[in-house]
């Protein structure tokens, strides 16, 4: 079955030049490659695989099942990237932001808590998410906020292949002859990440986003980052001294920013829980039953749920 006829059948939820997502039920989305066997595609379900041999992160987005050109995943909400935006009013010609409405602090701070301790997660199995930024932060029912997109994500010490701004930085004059680069994978190119969300989160707009430089304003912001000419920052608030600390890359590891932030706030917050073994098998089984659905049998080998090839599943027409 091709895109075309998935269409047909379930609602598209969303796109882009990796997969299209579909909403299989309430509990259920498929992400479908949009090129049959994009290495890309392949790698994000090789981390999976990676990522399913451990106990779960509660907050990073769970795949049930997955096959070439298919995974079976988790159905969330919608993405912080969309929520933040929805509160904004921007300017008609120039397109930025004139006025908004931040967040709640206690939101913030537990979707900030989250965050952190996701990325501090991956990092403990030695990854890096390497593509940090709002549309990549999906929220549940109940806003509680889970990592996605897992195309980019690397083990530590990568050289980084892409980079978006105000959630990466081209590396200056400090970096010698690897100026102009994004550098390696690591604790500075998650942490810059994380600290142009958490600074989107409380001012309510991305770095720069509230000022206009013209027809370059993209490239003028980039070349602010590298020269380290950040939006100013209230040192004497401690978001903003962690969001400092984060664009100078002052944490040696996510952990410990992972440990600052979740000082902020009540200590009582309640964050978001796993799913539990008995509820992933039983999605497992849907998402099998989904599966005969789509394809024909025999099936060839393909990634199943468990990490390891077995004789489950074929790639779409």
């Amino acid at each position: 079955m091709d895109i075309i006829h998935l269409q047909e059948r379930y609602k598209l939820l969303g796109w882009g030049d990796l997969g299209h997502i579909f909403e299989l039920s309430d509990n259920i989305a498929l992400k479908y490659a949009t090129s049959n066997d994009d290495p890309r595609f392949e790698d994000e379900n090789r981390i999976f695989d990676l990522l399913e041999r451990h106990p779960p992160c509660p907050h990073i987005v769970h795949s049930f099942l997955r096959f070439p050109n298919l995974n079976f995943m988790q159905r969330l909400s919608g993405n912080l990237e969309m929520r933040l935006r929805s509160r904004q009013r921007r300017n008609s010609a120039t397109d930025h932001v004139v006025e908004c409405v931040p967040h709640p602090e206690h939101l913030i701070l537990r979707w900030a808590k989250e965050l952190t301790t996701a990325a501090a997660w991956l990092e403990s199995l030695g990854l890096a998410h390497g593509d940090i930024r709002p549309s990549n932060l999906l929220l549940d029912a109940e806003d509680h906020l889970k990592l996605a997109d897992f195309d980019n994500t690397h083990a530590i010490g990568t050289e980084v292949d892409v980079g978006s701004a105000p959630y990466s930085r081209a590396l200056g004059d400090e970096a010698g002859g690897l100026r102009g680069s994004f550098g390696l994978l690591g604790p500075r190119t998650e942490q810059f990440a994380i600290g142009s969300v958490f600074y989107y989160m409380v001012r309510g707009y991305e770095p720069y986003d509230n000022h206009y430089y013209g027809e370059d304003h993209g490239p003028i912001t980039v070349n602010k980052l590298q020269r380290m000419e950040f939006p100013d920052l209230d040192l004497n608030d401690i978001k903003d001294r962690i969001i400092h600390d984060c664009w100078y890359g002052k944490f040696d590891c996510i952990k410990n920013l992972a440990r600052t932030v979740g000082s902020l706030g009540s200590q009582h917050q309640v964050l978001g829980e796993a799913l539990s073994p008995h509820l992933i098998k039983i999605r497992r089984e849907e998402c099998e039953q989904y599966m005969t659905t789509l394809v024909p049998a025999p099936l060839p080998l393909a990634h199943h749920g468990s990490g390891i090839l077995v004789d489950s599943g074929a790639v779409l027409d």
